[in-house]
């Protein structure tokens, strides 16, 4: 009986040595992922995990821009032809890759359709480029408190019958989509008040500002990328002119 005893004693003492070892284990294991966790915090910026970040990487691995702001209007090499993109537009691809820090892949197709939609809504595809600057950053998943949503804001409710039947709750998340029914509202709004900087107030909700501040932002970044697309011809013609006259 004794015996018995005893052996039920040890056989508890044995459990209670196991289970407290497992537990002893589990915590150390727990201790070892939190440290990972931080210190990989420490070593990478939190944008790292950002929207923008991931959607570049899914439209091409590897290629995501991380290198510091350059000079916007920095003349870079022409990609070859076979891109579709004119000279004016790579550079452009160039500084807004630098600036935002998104895949030139992105940007390059975002390019393309602003072009194409601008151009079918009479619109200057540097306009555009300049709202989805403005409101966006070139964030695709960007989503305000107020429910706009996209590349452009565009608040879903008030356009109902601009957006595609068939693309769902999500359509203006879908970038060409997005830029579809962004120049189909700078259209209209410019049809109904046959101005320019009223139309991008309008579009910015800010028609009661008398300061038109969110009109001057948009077409002061209007110029930049301007500039910036030009910059190789005015460097060229700068260089022509200094040139001394031939003897």
């Amino acid at each position: 009986m004794n015996y018995m005893v005893s052996l039920s004693r040890f056989a508890r003492h044995a459990m209670a040595f196991v289970l407290h070892f497992v537990h002893g284990g589990f915590v150390m294991i727990g201790v070892i992922v939190i440290g990972s966790v931080g210190f990989l915090a420490t070593q990478h910026s939190a944008e790292a995990t950002s929207p923008r970040l991931l959607f570049a990487e899914y439209v091409e691995r590897g290629v995501l821009a991380r290198s510091e702001p350059a000079e916007d209007a920095e003349v870079v090499q022409a990609e070859p032809a076979e891109s579709g993109l004119s000279e004016e537009q790579h550079r452009l691809v160039a500084a807004i890759s630098k600036r935002h820090r998104v895949s030139p892949v992105m940007i390059g197709s975002l390019l393309k359709t602003i072009d194409r939609e601008a151009r079918a809504n009479n619109l200057d595809p540097l306009l555009v480029l300049a709202v989805v600057t403005v409101e966006s950053g070139f964030n695709p998943f960007a989503e305000s408190v107020f429910g706009a949503q996209g590349l452009m804001q565009i608040i879903p409710k008030y356009h109902q019958e601009k957006i595609s039947a068939d693309k769902g709750v999500t359509a203006l998340f879908d970038p060409a989509e997005n830029i579809r029914v962004g120049s189909l509202i700078i259209k209209e709004y410019l049809r109904n008040t046959g101005s320019l900087e009223t139309a991008l107030q309008l579009y910015g909700g800010a028609s009661s500002d008398p300061g038109m501040s969110y009109s001057t932002r948009v077409l002061n970044e209007k110029d930049r990328l301007k500039q910036i697309a030009m910059s190789s011809k005015n460097r060229m013609v700068s260089s022509r002119q200094a040139e001394p006259p031939a003897s």
